[in-house]
């Protein structure tokens, strides 16, 4: 891959970023927020495999800016996502509801304070426009594979949410460049990290964060002006987001062992290893 193919694949990637911000800071509706987050994603995946061309691994990233919007609207997109799921409690304290709507409009005017909303992103395309190696070679795409198996060797048998969150994330570097990668697979690898496969396990890891982020969210904001019967209706839903949490990650462990996703295989086929 050429220094121009890679700065077309940029320039694409800053279409889509653009059109979908101004869509989702306008009226933060879910849907645009989710297509903007997904490109920006897609955007911080590819700077991954051109990093391997960088000397020290960490030369290409998304800006400061890019990173902090990202971020509002991620906790935005948390937000209605508990309020979501809180519709389908009965008897809920108008407190609580009450407390998320203020969470929400307190992160969305942070989001408009922090950036216009006809922000074009051109400076933030510049900057790394600016720094981008002359080509993505054969040798590194190689590097970006062996790494990426080699670090998920070492959560393979791990089933805490630290490590699961990793694996995610490692998963979506496969996932997002798998076009890219795909010739360069082994047979084995090719097999290991079937598409179709890697996008049914990656719903269950966004599923299983986004139980995370539910419980985090429950904890942080339980008001302490609420009754006792408030307070048992919140521990309800806390109880029931815990059991859905452990269901998934059930769901997980099953999906992750029918793909042969072990430290053993991973290892075996870092570096295209075969029997």
């Amino acid at each position: 891959m050429q220094k121009e193919e890679i700065s077309e694949f940029i320039e694409d990637s800053f279409k889509k970023i653009a059109k979908h911000f101004r869509k989702a800071i306008h009226d933060f509706e879910m849907e645009d927020i989710r297509q903007f987050r997904a490109e920006i994603k897609k955007l911080k995946v590819f700077l991954h495999l051109l990093n391997m061309e960088s000397s020290d691994g960490f030369s290409f990233r998304i800006t400061k800016r890019m990173k902090t919007i990202y971020g509002y609207f991620g906790i935005i997109q948390n937000l209605e996502q508990l309020k979501k799921t809180n519709k389908s409690v009965n008897n809920l304290p108008t407190f609580y509801p009450n407390i998320l709507e203020r969470e929400l409009e307190y992160w969305e005017k942070l989001s408009k304070d922090f950036i216009d909303s006809n922000y074009d992103f051109i400076s933030d395309k510049k900057e790394i426009l600016t720094s981008l190696p002359d080509s993505l070679t054969k040798k590194s795409i190689h590097k970006f594979i062996h790494y990426t198996l080699y670090e998920l060797s070492l959560i393979s048998n791990r089933l805490d949410d630290v490590a699961l969150d990793n694996f995610r994330k490692f998963m979506e570097d496969i996932y997002y460049n798998y076009a890219l990668i795909k010739p360069y697979l082994t047979e084995q690898q090719t097999n290991l990290f079937n598409e179709n496969e890697v996008r049914h396990c990656l719903d269950l890891f966004n599923n299983y964060r986004d139980e995370c982020i539910t419980l985090a969210l429950l904890e942080t904001l339980t008001a302490s002006e609420l009754d006792d019967k408030g307070k048992r209706i919140l521990k309800k839903i806390e109880n029931d987001r815990l059991l859905e949490k452990r269901e998934i990650k059930n769901q997980l462990s099953t999906k992750l062992d029918s793909m042969h996703i072990t430290a053993n295989n991973l290892n075996k086929f870092a570096f295209g290893y075969i029997n």
